[in-house]
């Protein structure tokens, strides 16, 4: 029987480089790997390079994480193995991007693919270059938006249609005009591919309506229009729970006891979504009190993430900012979102007499392929009920 051995596994030579950075970490512990698989990618000034697994075994223990500095013989790992370690070149991070360079002299035969300005890691190049896939059509997840492996094997299943943007060239503008290119940042740029994703997949709907909000203001003044959309959308996907379901394949529907109801919230580098979870089994002062603290957090950037995770239901409101009415993008796999534009005065006829009143107009998009008109229709009267009936307290 073979002997199985404990072995501690070190940041190799780095070559001219004194230090480098882990910017992916492809194992954890407990995972288990083969010869040549990727563990960890270094990158210094000047590259990128995978260092890859030299036996056959499990990963028993992690130092490191991502974003980490190391430096040569810093050990990283421990892996339990029975077989002998593999001869193989030491990394060189003397010429940039070297290992690409390397892997493209291995594939002349193919027709060349310029990957300049892309960042990816050697493996996912090489992959991306023999099954002829255009990295620039991937948006990645990794840090620095770096394109994963897992992103290229979404790419691929998912079908090269459903996750590709339609986008200009910049040669399109040369010669019409002094123009400046801005970097989306992260959240920007994740916000669009999942954006994108939604609408070329869901079939959506939009049902529109509006409130009088008369009885609100009158006995909820210190309660904001989004918080008491929270409480009473809250109480509504209680009564309906489809609306607080998704859809797991063609004929199969989760349906949610908790409902956690996430709020759309604008800041400097992007949209975000904190969660009030369990919204439910909170008074709408409590929800208030929530909703403000949630936001001041976001536009901090001192979110958790469990306070950006879990949400059930959306709610996204422009009602400080204007606009009549807008067609919200579901976020998946929530199968409903609600949209608040801002309130608006109008006079009236009642008995003779023009009287004023206030009304906030609010629409609804959500999946057709598990929600119908009818239920739309009366989830959304339920909603304008609440708001013009009932004190919400």
């Amino acid at each position: 029987m073979a002997e199985v051995k404990e072995i501690q596994l070190k940041i190799p030579n780095l070559g001219e480089a004194e230090s480098t950075e882990i910017i992916e970490l492809n194992v954890k512990k407990g995972d288990v790997v083969a010869k040549n698989d990727p563990l960890i990618v270094l990158e210094s000034e000047k590259a990128a390079m995978e260092i890859p697994s030299d036996y056959d075994g499990e990963i028993k223990e992690i130092f490191v994480s991502e974003g980490q500095s190391v430096t040569e013989g810093m050990p990283y790992a421990v892996i339990t193995s029975t077989s002998g370690p593999i001869e193989k070149q030491k990394p060189d991070f003397r010429n940039n991007d070297s290992a690409v360079k390397n892997e493209a002299s291995q594939h002349k035969r193919e027709a060349p693919v310029n990957f300049s300005g892309l960042n990816a890691g050697p493996a996912v190049r090489k992959y991306a270059r023999e099954l002829e896939i255009d990295l620039k059509k991937i948006i990645g997840t990794g840090k620095n938006l770096r394109i994963t492996k897992d992103d290229l094997k979404k790419f691929i299943h998912q079908g090269k249609s459903t996750n590709t943007y339609k986008v200009a060239k910049e040669s399109d503008f040369e010669g019409q005009g002094k123009y400046v290119i801005q970097k989306q940042s992260k959240i920007q740029a994740l916000g669009a591919k999942n954006l994108h994703e939604s609408w070329v997949s869901i079939p959506h709907v939009t049902h529109f309506e509006e409130a009088n909000l008369t009885k609100f203001k009158s006995n909820n003044k210190e309660i904001s229009l989004l918080a008491g959309m929270v409480f009473i959308v809250a109480k509504v996907l209680k009564e309906m729970p489809i609306f607080n379901s998704s859809l797991l394949d063609q004929d199969r529907i989760i349906i949610k006891d908790y409902i956690n109801i996430g709020i759309a919230v604008s800041t400097e580098v992007g949209l975000v979504v904190p969660v009030i979870k369990n919204a439910n089994e909170k008074s709408v002062l409590e929800i208030s009190e929530e909703v403000s603290s949630l936001a001041k957090k976001a536009r901090e950037k001192k979110l958790q993430k469990d306070e950006i995770s879990g949400s059930t239901f959306t709610i996204s409101s422009l009602g400080k900012i204007g606009g009549v009415g807008f067609t919200p993008i579901i976020n998946p796999p929530e199968v409903a979102i609600i949209s608040l534009s801002r309130s608006k005065k109008e006079l009236f006829l009642s008995k003779s007499t023009i009287q004023e009143r206030e009304l906030l107009p609010f629409a609804m998009s959500y999946d057709h392929r598990v929600i119908n008109g009818s239920d739309a229709g009366q989830f959304m009267l339920r909603i304008k009920k609440l708001f013009e009936d009932e004190r919400v307290s």
